[in-house]
């Protein structure tokens, strides 16, 4: 078997952490307009997921792996160190992702005051994404600008709902 580059991973590491990311520190900001609860929120959800991902990416390549062996007839066993290494290599892609992606949706707190962050924080948010779905439809030959505005849009919808969810809750929680 020959390795394939982890595209997947990459792409799916830092769409998920930029909306991931950004909906939490958007709902929190939008909640508390505390600077130190956002970063630090922000930093937890960076580090936990990312770690989850990288767990997640580990198992499930290395089990996508072992059924394509399975199914070829070829025996796991001669195989488990190629698997291993594969599934490895896949993963700290994820995790570089993850964080990339993490630390664009965060970048403006560290600038500017949270409620000042949001808007520059979705927008950088969705500028990202637009841009990784845009290289994406490029690389696979599809239409790049819908491409880019398909991800984008996810983007900003999670941002949107985490705004929303934020203001709700400091309204009908405290």
């Amino acid at each position: 078997m020959r390795y394939r580059f982890p595209y997947r991973d990459i792409i799916f590491g830092l769409e998920d952490s930029i909306v991931s990311t950004l909906g939490v520190v958007v709902g929190i900001a939008a909640g508390t307009d505390s600077r130190y609860i956002v970063l630090l929120s922000a930093l937890v959800v960076i580090v936990v997921e990312s770690l989850s991902m990288t767990a997640g990416s580990y198992l499930s390549n290395k089990s996508e792996l072992e059924i394509i062996c399975a199914r070829r007839g070829l025996e796991v066993k001669k195989k488990e160190k190629a698997f291993l290494l594969e599934s490895l290599i896949d993963s700290l892609f994820m995790l570089v992702s993850y964080v990339t992606g993490g630390i664009l949706s965060v970048l403006p707190f560290f600038l500017f005051p949270p409620q000042s962050a949001i808007l520059p924080a979705i927008g950088l948010s969705v500028a990202s994404l637009f841009g990784i779905g845009f290289i994406k439809g490029r690389y696979v030959k599809v239409n790049a600008l819908r491409s880019g505005l398909e991800m984008s849009l996810v983007s900003f919808f999670a941002a949107g709902l985490g705004y929303l969810v934020g203001k709700l809750a400091s309204t009908y929680l405290i």
